[in-house]
């Protein structure tokens, strides 16, 4: 029994309709869940912010063959059959689970995937780079009870809310500082002297930071 396994996080660009439309909305787009129907064809669910569909929904419209949407509480709801482009069928022939949602935000989807061997992995991020652009992309070991946990998102999945390398470091130093301990063992002053930066600048990427985090868990209401 394997009490380990491997994590992969891989951010992928190019072709598809849906990383394209990401690059046209503030909040995230999430794809709910994927399977291939036939061929080159996927049903595909995904949510978007109501208030920025129209737009969205034109470029989503580039790769779909036929949809129907539906709303509730701010987001739209699509349930789409699209031309895929080669993600699913990378998944498909290896021994690997993938996790939803697919969050693709600024132009890139965010793919995680699990698996107990690294080479599946390593096989998948080569064939889905062979169609599309493969922006990133991370390996790493985590153990059953993470996923069982939920704590799947390791230090590397930042990059899944859309953060800023200078947000990620700042958020790393704010967290090892203790400053969103209670009580809170070190204040702005001491992460600004450990991350180089006055306090308005340290401040101004925590607050950043955070928000962006929100807005991908929380989805922001239509106003």
């Amino acid at each position: 029994m394997h009490s380990a396994l491997y994590y992969l996080e891989m951010g992928v660009g190019g072709k598809c309709s849906i990383a394209n439309a990401s690059g046209y909305s503030p909040d995230s787009i999430l794809i709910q869940n994927a399977r291939i129907i036939k061929g080159n064809l996927n049903h595909v669910i995904l949510t978007v912010a109501k208030r920025e569909s129209d737009q969205v929904l034109e470029v989503l419209k580039g790769d779909f063959r036929s949809y129907e949407t539906s709303t509730l509480k701010g987001n739209m709801f699509v349930d789409s059959y699209k031309i895929g482009h080669g993600m699913l069928k990378a998944v498909m022939n290896q021994d690997v689970f993938m996790l939803f949602p697919i969050i693709a935000r600024n132009g890139i989807e965010n793919f995680r995937l699990v698996s107990r061997f690294r080479a599946d992995l390593e096989n998948i991020v080569d064939k889905v780079g062979r169609e599309n652009v493969v922006e990133r992309q991370i390996i790493d070991r985590v153990s059953i009870s993470d996923i069982i946990s939920g704590n799947i998102l390791h230090s590397a999945s930042p990059s899944l809310y859309g953060l800023t390398d200078r947000e990620i470091e700042t958020l790393k130093v704010a967290i090892n500082s203790g400053y969103y301990e209670w009580p809170r063992k070190n204040g702005l002053e001491e992460i600004s002297l450990d991350n180089g930066a006055s306090k308005v600048t340290t401040l101004y990427h925590i607050r950043n930071a955070e928000k962006k985090i929100m807005e991908t868990l929380f989805r922001k209401n239509a106003r």
